[in-house]
């Protein structure tokens, strides 16, 4: 007699094992990069065969997908969180820099799989430019930040930070880095050297969303199941 096909595990549980899943590329990505790791390495980090990766995504790319969707969501979550109540668009886009930037000394192995899925897909650089655009937008119809091209602007405010945020990953940068970075790009969209410096130096609002990255202790995995 032929075996009935399982039934379909609960919606919460589906939920559950997809951002467990999640959960472990980031870590995985993070440690390997986004193109050297292997489904069965996802798989044994969130504690589940192999098998049942398949019923979640369709293959290594339709994780990476979702996984630098997931980074980007979270980002642009704590961000846009700390700068409701900032009037100036130039400030925002300091305000951005300086998260981004900052972030990577709290929190590396987030900054780590951030910057290596960012570098192996257009999917969050696409994700991320909607809040940067406003702002810039916003900038330029006010006369406070000046750029003749849309898209050479956002290339280099996400081309600054990330850049900045390497160099902090990799040790080579000082508290002031994040500072820095945000006051360079102010000066690019047209804002004078001085008023820069001071937009970039004033106090950051405090973050409402966790940037945390997943947790990789074993008994926050689940069980692993066949």
């Amino acid at each position: 007699m032929a075996r009935s096909a399982p039934a379909p595990a609960p919606r919460g549980v589906r939920a559950r094992t997809r951002e467990a899943l999640l959960d472990a590329a980031v870590r995985v990505f993070a440690r390997k990069g986004a193109g050297a790791a292997a489904i069965h390495e996802i798989a044994a980090e969130a504690g589940l065969a192999n098998g049942t990766f398949y019923n979640y995504f369709r293959s290594r790319e339709a994780l990476l997908e979702a996984t630098s969707l997931r980074l980007a969501e979270r980002l642009h979550l704590a961000v846009a969180a700390s700068r409701t109540a900032v009037d100036d668009p130039a400030e925002r886009v300091a305000i951005g820099c300086r998260r981004f930037v900052g972030q990577v000394s709290h929190d590396p192995v987030w900054a780590a799989a951030l910057l290596r899925v960012w570098n192996s897909t257009s999917t969050p650089s696409i994700k991320a430019a909607d809040p940067l655009l406003a702002d810039l937008r916003a900038g330029r119809r006010r006369g406070r930040l000046r750029y003749a091209s849309e898209t050479a602007a956002v290339d280099l405010v996400q081309g600054t930070v990330l850049a900045g945020m390497r160099t902090v990953l990799e040790g080579r940068a000082d508290a002031t880095h994040a500072t820095a970075i945000a006051a360079l790009v102010l000066r690019g969209l047209g804002i004078a050297s001085d008023e820069a410096d001071r937009i970039a130096a004033r106090p950051l609002p405090p973050l409402a969303v966790s940037l945390a990255s997943p947790p990789v202790a074993a008994a926050a995995r689940p069980r692993r199941r066949a």
